[in-house]
């Protein structure tokens, strides 16, 4: 019977592990599904619902239901990936105020991300309980996954939406590199992608909030992947092309295949914070310095923790 317990237990974990990264393969496969059998009736409901589900509010009051159904999932996450979380001075985390957290790396896809920054995160920092995560806008415009990710504390990516955020008192999370990143992604390094990225550092600096750097080890073995890029293809061409179409083509998966994530133990680091000061137009010469500085301390941080996270001899390529 204990046996009979724990086999539906590491059932229904996988599925609260793989929910809010599954939505999303699902519901991509089963519009491409539906568009491929038309004009079969069953495909034409099915493109009318997802259209129709479109036509619902994302901003409304969160059920009690999902957000029991978000915490079941981050818990469950948690645990599967064994979750470290580290802050290096939590006293310097002041509850009410807003902060910009840098998060890196973005890695084929940022899973530990609601894990820690979510507020229906068990571990979320009391500090940073109303972090949103500025995610990418296509994420908004699918069915299903806009109001899952909305759920998770994701807001389209914008420097409106995050002035919104900041000015509410909400602290703003960003990848600074994005998917960039994943153009230079390889096995045993990570990669941050910093070069130009001054928009967050400039928004931060108008509303005289703190830079937070966070860096996330194991994350980025979390899935294989296989990208666009050399040998196949010059690098150069494929950094033009996924400029010109927004994103880089990369096929991932995880467990069998699946989009449940390969069980790779996750640490999380929060550093110090790096306060900034507070200009209403600060200068282009301001802003790369703090950039500047935003990198170092991310560099730091990653020497200073991969060992004890388990990769010593991991490399960090900041760009």
């Amino acid at each position: 019977m204990g046996e009979d317990i724990r086999w539906w237990q590491s059932i229904v974990a996988y599925f609260a592990i793989s929910l809010w990264v599954g939505a999303l393969f699902a519901t991509v496969l089963s519009l491409v599904l539906a568009i491929w059998n038309l004009p079969n009736p069953y495909a034409i409901s099915w493109l009318a619902l997802m259209g129709l589900s479109l036509a619902v509010p994302v901003d409304l009051p969160t059920p009690r239901w999902a957000r029991a159904l978000t915490r079941f999932s981050l818990e469950h996450a948690a645990q599967y990936h064994d979750l470290a979380l580290i802050i290096e001075d939590e006293a310097a985390l002041c509850p009410g105020r807003p902060y910009v957290i840098g998060y890196e790396p973005h890695s084929a896809l940022p899973t530990a991300l609601p894990m820690v920054f979510c507020e229906h995160s068990p571990i979320v920092p009391p500090a940073l309980k109303s972090v949103k995560t500025l995610a990418t806008s296509a994420c908004f415009y699918c069915p299903v996954v806009r109001h899952l990710w909305w759920w998770l504390g994701g807001r389209p990516a914008s420097a409106s939406v995050m002035r919104g955020m900041l000015s509410r008192g909400d602290s703003a999370l960003v990848c600074p590199g994005g998917v960039r990143e994943c153009l230079y992604m390889q096995r045993g390094r990570e990669a941050v992608f910093l070069q130009g990225r001054t928009g967050f550092v400039r928004i931060a600096m108008q509303y005289g909030a703190p830079l937070v750097p966070v860096f996330v080890f194991g994350q980025t073995d979390a899935y294989s992947w296989m990208k666009l890029g050399p040998p196949a293809v010059p690098q150069d061409l494929a950094e033009r092309l996924a400029r010109a179409i927004g994103f880089l083509p990369l096929f991932m998966y995880g467990v069998w295949g699946t989009p449940l994530p390969h069980k790779v133990k996750i640490t999380t680091v929060i550093g110090k914070p790096i306060e900034l000061p507070k200009r209403e137009q600060p200068s282009s010469e301001e802003v790369e310095r703090y950039l500047l500085t935003f990198r170092t301390e991310l560099a730091a941080l990653f020497e200073r923790h991969k060992s004890a996270a388990g990769y010593p001899d991991l490399e960090l390529l900041i760009i």
